[in-house]
Order: C-alpha cells, then structure tokens, then sequence
C-alpha cells in the first residue's frame, strides 16, 4: 500500500499478489441499493466543532462505471441513539455542509449519502463521535462585569466558506466576555443599500458560526454580529466585506500524461503529471483496463491510498488518472500506452543444490538447480567456480558460458575436498553467486550401484496428483540402469517408495495426494547389481492446482478435419516458451505434428495421425510457477477423432428428410426431400432413370432456403413415371444424394392414388357430395339417411335411387327392420358434370337402436286387462328382432295361452291369464344388445292385489231414460283404490252419475235417466300397493222404439314407428330442390 502526496510527478504502484484475469479486486463497498446508483462517500469526518455548529466534510467516490454524482445528503444521530435524521432537505454538490442547531454538550455521528441520475448510494461509514462544545469555553476569562459594562463586541467578523449552496460567518467573541451566558444576532445587509435585516430571529445562536442558505444568486451582501447576555446586547462588530455565493474553484482539471512501466510480473509503475489546476486536490482515482475490453475498472476506492489487486500476467493493460477535490472528480486523463504486465529486467537469482554425479579422480561433472528468479529474461549463461576446501581464494572454472546445469571440472587432484560456486546469467548481467557446495571429495567412483539420478522436475501440479520427471545418472555403475525407484515424504514424515516394481522411464505420475500438503521426492536408480544412491530432495511442492488452471483440449478443427491437442496458459512471461513433448521426450522437429503458439495458446497439430501417435502428450510453459498439463491420446479417442476429421474433411450435406413422394390434390405428385442445412449457394439436379430432368411446364422444380426443401411437382403422372427417382445435392464442398425407386407394386400404388385424386379434383368442378350418404339414428330411434351438397346451382338436377326395396311409403317406413335393408343412392348433375353417393344399409344400422332399446328400457310396470295381469317395459325402440328372454323365479318363460309374450314398437310385454296362486313369484326380462345385457324386474311376490272378482259385463245396451247401474266386487289386500273412467276420463260422482263403495268390496257407478250422451267405453281401475286390475265395460243407449244396436269390440291401431331419409343441400333454394325415391 502506497501513500503519497501531490507531487509535479506522481507515481502509483499498482501491485496484485492474486491471478484474477478479468478485475481488479480492491476492497470495494457493497452493491448499491439501486442498480447504477454511485457508490458511498468515504472519510466522513467532522471539523470546526462548537456549541451548536460543526463542518461535515468527506471525500466522493470513484464513479468509474456509474453516472456523475449530482449531490449529497447529510445525516446525523446522537451517540447511544440508533435513529438518523437527515440535516439537508436539499442535497449539497460540494463535499462540505455546516450543520446547526446542535445541542451543547450532546455527542454525535454523521454519515453522507451520494446521489446520481440512478439513485442514493448506500450510507458512507459514520464518523467518528464528537461533543458540541464551544472550544474557548475553558479559556473564558471568569471576570465579573458591572450592569453598564458591555463594552466588548465580536471582532474578525468573516465568511469562512464560499459556496453556491451556502456560506458560513465565523468570528471572534468578545474578550472579555463576562460571567453570564453569550449568544449572538446576525445581521445581513445587501451591498450598498444600507439596511439591516436579523436574519436568525428563531435560533438563539451560541457559537460564533453559522450557515446561510437563502441568499441569492448574483447579489453581495455584508454581515454583522451583535453579542448578547441578560444585561444587555454589545454594539455590532464591523462588516465583513461584500460577500457573493459563488463556488471559488470547481473541480481540478485533468490530469496529464500517464506512463505505465513495468515492476514485477503482476504489478505495475504507474505515472503521471499533476492536473494544472489542483484547485485544493485530495488525491486521484486510477482506472485500468484490458487492451481491447474498453471496460474500465477501478484500481483504488481512496483517492489517497491504496492497493490494486488483479493484474494478470501477460495480459496488456491500459490505464487512466482522475484528480479529486471536495467539488467532485475531474475529467480522466488521456489514457496510457499499453503495458503488458511483466517483471522488470534484473539479474537472476542464485542457482542452488549443487551436486556432484559422478568422478574418475581427476575430474568431476557437478549438477545444480535452476535460478528461482530468472530476473524477467531467459537464462542463457553459467559460470562455476571452485576452491580447495582449505583455501578461501575462488579460481574460475568457466570462461566461457555453459548453458546446461551440468559441467565436467578437469584437472582436480585425487584425494582433494573441493567446494563449488555457480553464476547465472541473462540479458541484464550476471547475477548472484550461489552458496558454497558442500566439500566433495575427487575420488574416483567405483561402485557396482547406479550413481544419483539428477534435476528432478515436478510438473501438472494439481489437488490430488502431480507429475515427477528426472533424468539419468551419468555413473550407472557395473551393468545397465534397469529402472528406477520414486520415494515419497509428506511433510513431518519418513521418505516411502511408491513402486515396488522399477519403472524404465525416467517419469512418474503420483496419484492419492492430500490436497493442500507439502511433498518432497527422491529418486534411486537400479541396475543388476541393486539400488543405487538417492538424488537430491526435489523441491518442496504444495499439492495444489494454480489458479486458473487448465487442461489440454483434444479436437477437430471444424473446418479443416485436423485433429489438434490445445492448451491455454493461466500465466505467461514474456521468455515463456510452450515445451511439447510425448511420453515426457520433448518433441522437436517432428514432420508428425506442428505446433502453432500465439499470445497464452499453444497448439499441437497432427500430420495424418494414426496409431503411432497414441500417448501421453504433455506441454510445460517455461519461466512460470510451473503451468503445465497433460493428455493421453488412447486408441479409442483416436479413432472417433479420425471418423470426424473424414466427415469433415469429405461433408455431406445433413438430411432431415430422404427423398419421399406426396400425392396433391389434382392427382399431381411432388417428390421432394428436406435438408438439416442450406446455405443460399446450393445447387442441385433431378435425375429420372439415369436422365436429367430439368424444370418445365410438366416437371416443376424448386428449392426453398428458408424450409430447407428440394422439390419437383410432376403434373401428369401416368404409367411412363415409373421410374427410379435421384437428387444430387452440393453445398460448398458437402455434397449428398437420395433416391426414391417407384416400381412395380410401390409405383401401382402412388398411380392409383394420383388417378383418384385426378378424379376428385374434376367431380369438384361441377355439383358434388361434400358428405357422401350415411346413417344417423337419433335418440327417438328414427334412422336418419343424410348427405351434404356442394357446388350447386339452381339448374342442378337432385334425384335418388333405392334398390332391393319394392314398398314405397314416401320417406318413411313402419319400422326399421330385415326388409329395408338394400342399397340407397342419391346423385346430381349440371351440365359442368355429376355425381353419385350410394349407402348400403345392413344389419349395422340396427346395431345404434339396439344399444337404445336396451339402455332405454324402463322398470317393468303391472298393468290389469281384461284377461288377467300384463307385466310391460317400455323402450324407445322394439322389434321382435330384438333378443329378450322372459323370467319366472328365474326359469326361463316360453309363450302360450297362459303366458303370452309379445310386444309393440315402444314396449315388450308378457300377460298372465287368470292369474292364481302358483304365478305369484319373482319376474324378470331380459333385453340383449350387442355388447351386454340389460335386466328389468318385478316381484309378484307379496298380499294380494287389488282386482275384481266379478259382476261386470263387458257390453251393456240400455234404453234411454232409464237407469244403469255397474256393480261389482272388488278384493284386494290392503284394501284397494277404485277409480271409474269413461272415454278414458275419469268420472265424478254426481247426481246423474253416483259412484258408492261399500264396505271396500262392492262398487258401482249408478246413471239414471240415461241418454245418447252417456254411450262409450266404461272402465274400473281397482289399485293397491302390490298391483291392480283394469275393467272395460262398452254402454250403448239407444232410443224409445229402435232396436237395439249390436256393439264390437273396438281395436287401438299399433303404433308405427317411422325411419326418414333426408338430404341437406347447403346452398340450394327450396323452391329449386327435387327429392324422390323409388
């Protein structure tokens, strides 16, 4: 964190410890309340504090993304008090408001509130507490003054600040200023007019400050203060000068130049010149962003101090400088030149570990690691220097530079200790020498055992596993190295090997690490002797990825086919090189991949892979903490890679839809196929066995972008379109084809179908059946014949035809049954054409009245008759077509003359003659439809019910004038209800016609002196709860001297039941409609 003061050159050190590739992350407040809204002021502090008076000022924040800040509003609390109340009804565009009206001696805080074009930022922190205390009030001389002495006045009466919002008085109190109590009167004046006005008449003013508000703009004013206590006011002190509300300077101008320069890999310098008019500058606001974004973020939230995190190395970076005051933030500064964020040149640090491999006794080859530090350039030098043990004087070894970390020291005496120093070098010099090598003897080495393996490597550092590489020992003692043993030690604990078995390759994955751990390696050679020395511990490694880290991604470029393995560096330097390598070999000069590094990517390319190219590819970004990663290329993956690189490589155009045919409405057929894609430039041919078929009149042929679709319309298809039918497509460089093979049954079958449509498409021209006849029985089971018409005209002839059917009942028929089955036609005709409907009417029409009669049938009634009782189920449509099946305590009832079935066109009925004893019992019917079974029963099975036992005829002629009496005996159990009727009419008792029951057995209805009108159909209803009995009784009345008339039996005509035939023509007058059957 950098403090600094305005300077005629400024600098800023924008620093990052973290890797965040797309911010800046300082420490910014919370999200605003109101998207867009700025964000809150800082440093709120409280100034010029007196007994009801002090000066609030704050600094404004950073508006780097927001809109500018237009005011701010004051808002304060007394201490131990969690409530705030705001002190500006108007908000202020200055960061300073003097606030009044403070109780002496109460604590306060105070917080400000910025507001823009979105919206009030959320509430600064509060201030620190302060008293509202009158600070001469300790040093007040404590002198007693007599009634007349108020010779002493407020003195340096003064505007200590100029604002447009406000101004605020200061001056002296008067000294002295006795023992009692002060407070002042303030009065304005406008310049030059010579009048007095009080202008706080309502605030009993204790301290010698105040703040005025209403003055206004474009006139001066002078001011003077009165002092006052209980004996009395003081004269005025002399008047300030003239005053105007003006603000004296605004906001700063910009600042100049900005100059960005390198620092270390993740910080830069940043520089720039001071504004030329600081007009009382705070500090500066700095902004960064990324070459290219043109989204700018802030690098501080303090215009004075600050740390800017985020910068991410290796990108390219731009930046820019605001100057702040108390009015606000000036314009930005012109932007910087870009800056890719990279460490400053310096040397490189000191190599460390040196170690010896191998000695012969009069030379020895050392080892050493890497600089920690390569100082921001490539190490291309190094340079070793030796002592003897004993001696403290370095002789250098090396004049001219090596470039690996291995050196052969020639000329050594056998049996000498000596020690070893290295130097690395870059573009900026030689660096450090590193620390004396431990004393190493030159003895020649004769072991049998492999010497140490050396510069150990750890690479693909993640959470749970990592990578190890070394390489060789240069002594491999008395046969071959055969393999080598990887010994682990987390941290605190004891080295452990991780193979049992030596492994031949000088690399090893490590799996099962704890994430978050320290881990140090070792590795011995083998060989047929044994185990060799361990090398030197790696480096201690953390098991955690780096931030941002990726893997490699294996693909296939979409339009070239080459399949590619692509890699993405979460951090480069500007010596950083992409190292690719296959089993851990690096790869150079291979004509089977190229490699293709651009900015953080890097991308391996395979010439014609194949399983040659299986393997673990791995790439290392040198002059890094260590990014690297990974990719085994198995023989699966290959092969799904080889297919699409073919596919690509040689495309097709995608079809949603094969070649496929439709028939049109005029018998016309449309072949045609849709693709997944088009562009606009595709082309495409029709081919008919083997032959080019263009567009013309009778083959149209069209394609549509939009939908995708290839089509051709062939308006004539006859017996010559049999044929195999091809499209060729080609779109850029894919290409396609469909067939569609129209023969023998396949091609008999689109023929007919063209030829009915063919036929269709010219009945329509003239007047046809839109509705072909059918059936329709409606819920009173009439079975309506019905069609509808189109096209007509007033001069189309109607007329319909019935065949197989010989009665004639104009459109109706008794009942449907077996005889009216047959075939019905109907048919029109113009002079533009004609056409024919015919319905054969089957046993199928019967079935939709079967399903009524049954679901329509009622509960079984009792009706009496002259005979006996009839048991009745009445039904919207019955036939003795019709299944039924009559049950007496559930054995079947065959008809005869004491139980006679039948039935009308509403009813099924059974009747009992002579009902008796054994006929008691429990009666059901059964009525089957197609599907089910529908039952309705009745119980005869309890008293007696009501009926007559005798004493009526069933005819009576009697002479006019004289009396008829009906007479008869009625039983029943309970007693029954009689009822007379005539002509169907119930009969009431009367004078002329008096009904008696007697003792509930014996009824008559007595008529006296009968005439002509009293003739008709007499009848006796006898009812009770288990049924009843029905009488008619036939009454002529003749007159004086004719002969008596002879009476038959009247017959009620059977109900018919009527089917209608019916034609609907939509658009046909009535007047022009003809309608016959035959």
């Amino acid at each position: 964190m950098v403090i600094y003061t305005v300077l005629p050159l400024c600098l800023l050190i924008l620093y990052s410890p973290t890797l965040l590739p797309c911010s800046l992350p300082y420490s910014p407040d919370a999200a605003p309340s109101v998207a867009g809204a700025p964000g809150a002021p800082i440093s709120v502090k409280a100034f010029d504090i007196n007994s009801d008076y002090v000066l609030v000022a704050w600094k404004p924040p950073n508006t780097t993304n927001e809109a500018a800040i237009t005011g701010y509003f004051v808002d304060k609390r007394e201490s131990g008090s969690a409530t705030w109340s705001q002190c500006n009804d108007a908000s202020v565009r200055i960061c300073k408001y003097p606030v009044h009206g403070l109780s002496v001696g109460h604590a306060y805080h105070f917080r400000v509130r910025a507001v823009n074009s979105a919206g009030i930022s959320r509430p600064s922190r509060e201030s620190d507490k302060v008293t509202a205390l009158d600070p001469a009030e300790r040093e007040r001389l404590q002198v007693v003054i007599k009634e007349d002495d108020l010779e002493g006045r407020p003195t340096d009466m003064h505007a200590s600040e100029i604002f447009k919002s406000y101004i605020v008085l200061s001056w002296k109190p008067p000294s002295p200023g006795g023992r009692a109590p002060l407070w002042y009167i303030i009065e304005k004046s406008v310049s030059g007019t010579g009048a007095w006005q009080r202008i706080n008449t309502a605030v009993k003013l204790q301290s010698p400050r105040y703040p005025v508000f209403d003055l206004e703009a474009g006139k001066k004013y002078q001011f003077r203060v009165y002092s006052e206590n209980l004996y009395g006011a003081s004269e005025a002190s002399k008047p300030t000068d003239p005053i105007e509300k003006v603000d004296e300077h605004g906001v700063p101008s910009a600042p100049g130049q900005v100059v960005a320069t390198r620092n270390t890999k993740s910080s830069v310098f940043v520089q720039w010149n001071p504004p030329k008019h600081p007009n009382h500058l705070i500090g500066y606001y700095i902004d960064a962003s990324l070459v290219g974004s043109k989204a700018w973020a802030p690098c501080n939230h303090k215009p004075y101090k600050f740390v800017v995190h985020g910068l991410t190395p290796g990108e390219t970076y731009v930046f820019r400088v605001q100057a702040v005051n108390i009015y606000g933030l000036s314009d930005e500064s012109q932007e910087s030149t870009p800056i890719a964020v990279e460490s400053a040149l310096t040397t490189p640090s000191a190599p460390h570990g040196i170690t010896m491999l191998s000695c012969d006794g009069a030379s020895m080859i050392i080892a050493w690691k890497s600089p920690k530090h390569c100082g921001g350039s490539k190490i291309n030098a190094y340079y070793v220097d030796k002592r003897d043990a004993d001696t403290l004087a370095w002789k250098e070894v090396n004049s001219a530079p090596t470039k690996t970390k291995t050196y052969t020291v020639d000329g050594l005496t056998e049996g000498t200790f000596y020690e070893f120093k290295v130097q690395a070098g870059n573009l900026a010099g030689v660096g450090v020498p590193s620390a004396p090598s431990t004393p190493l003897k030159c003895e020649a080495w004769t072991s049998a055992v492999p010497g140490p393996a050396y510069d150990l490597a750890l690479r693909e550092v993640r959470g749970d596993s990592l990578v190890i590489l070394w390489k060789a020992p240069v002594y491999t003692g008395a046969s071959a190295i055969t393999g080598y043993i990887v010994e682990m030690a987390k941290k605190g604990h004891h080295y452990h090997p991780l193979n049992e078995e030596a492994i031949g390759h000088c690399y090893l994955q490590v799996t099962g690490l704890e994430a978050g751990a320290e881990y140090t390696f070792k590795v011995k050679a083998v060989n047929a002797e044994g185990v060799g020395k361990a090398s030197q511990a790696s480096e201690p490694v953390v098991a955690k990825a780096l931030p941002g880290t990726q893997e490699i991604q294996c693909g296939v470029d979409e339009d070239t086919g080459d399949i590619f393995l692509s890699f993405e560096a979460c951090e480069i330097s500007e010596t950083s090189n992409f190292a690719w390598s296959k089993n851990y070999k690096e790869i150079s000069d291979c004509p089977r991949v190229a490699i293709e590094t651009k900015g953080k990517h890097s991308k391996l390319t395979f010439v014609n892979p194949d399983v040659s190219d299986l393997g673990a590819f791995s790439v290392v970004v040198t002059d890094t903490d260590g990014v690297s990663a990974s990719h085994t290329v198995t023989e699966d993956a290959l092969n799904t890679m080889l297919e699409l690189s073919y596919n690509i490589r040689h495309p097709i155009v995608p079809l949603k839809h094969q070649l496929n045919y439709e028939v049109l409405e005029k018998g016309h057929v449309r072949f045609w196929l849709q693709c997944l894609k088009m562009s606009p430039a595709v082309t495409y041919r029709f081919i008919v066995n083997d032959k080019e078929v263009t567009s013309s009149d009778s083959h149209k042929i069209s394609h549509d972008v939009n939908t995708r679709v290839i089509q051709m319309t062939v308006d004539h298809f006859s017996k010559a379109s049999e044929a195999t039918y091809t499209v060729q497509i080609h779109d850029g460089r894919a290409k396609n084809q469909s067939s569609l093979v129209l023969l023998r049954d396949v091609f008999k079958a689109v023929l007919k179908e063209a030829e009915f449509q063919r036929s269709e498409h010219i009945r329509k021209q003239g007047p046809h059946f839109a509705e072909y006849l059918s059936y329709h029985v409606d819920d009173d089971c009439t079975v309506l014949l019905v069609c509808k018409v189109t096209n007509t005209f007033s001069r189309t002839c109607y007329c319909g035809y019935r065949y197989q059917f010989t009665s004639v009942n104009s459109t109706f028929f008794l009942q449907f049954s077996r005889k009216d089955q047959g075939h019905y036609k109907a048919k029109l005709s113009d002079d533009r054409g004609k056409d024919t409907s015919v319905l054969s009417v089957g046993v199928v029409v019967s079935l939709p009245l079967l399903f009524l009669s049954g679901s329509s049938a009622s509960e079984l009634v009792l009706q009496c008759t002259p005979e006996g009782i009839r048991l009745q189920c009445y039904m919207k449509y019955y036939t003795e077509e019709i299944r039924t099946a009559w049950l007496h305590k559930d054995s079947k009832i065959s008809s005869s003359e004491k139980m006679r079935i039948a039935g009308t066109a509403e009813m099924a009925w059974m009747q009992i003659r002579e009902p008796s004893e054994k006929e008691k019992g429990h009666y059901s019917i059964q009525i089957m439809d197609a599907t089910k079974s529908h039952t309705r029963t009745f119980d005869l099975s309890g008293q007696d019910r009501g009926r007559v036992v005798g004493g009526l005829p069933d005819v009576v002629t009697i002479m006019e004038q004289k009396t008829l009496s009906l007479t008869c005996t009625v039983w029943g159990d309970p007693s029954p209800e009689v009822t007379w009727f005539k002509n169907e009419n119930e009969v009431v008792s009367t004078e002329h016609a008096k009904i008696t029951l007697e003792a509930n057995k014996f009824a008559s209805l007595t008529i006296t002196a009968v005439t002509p009108e009293d003739s008709g159909k007499y009848s006796i209803n006898v009812r009770n709860k288990y049924g009843g009995e029905f009488v008619e009784i036939t009454v002529s009345v003749y007159k004086h001297g004719e002969s008596p008339p002879e009476n038959k039996p009247h017959l009620s005509p059977l109900l018919s039941f009527p089917v209608i035939l019916s034609f609907y023509f939509p658009h046909l007058s009535p007047l022009t409609s003809q309608l016959s059957f035959f």
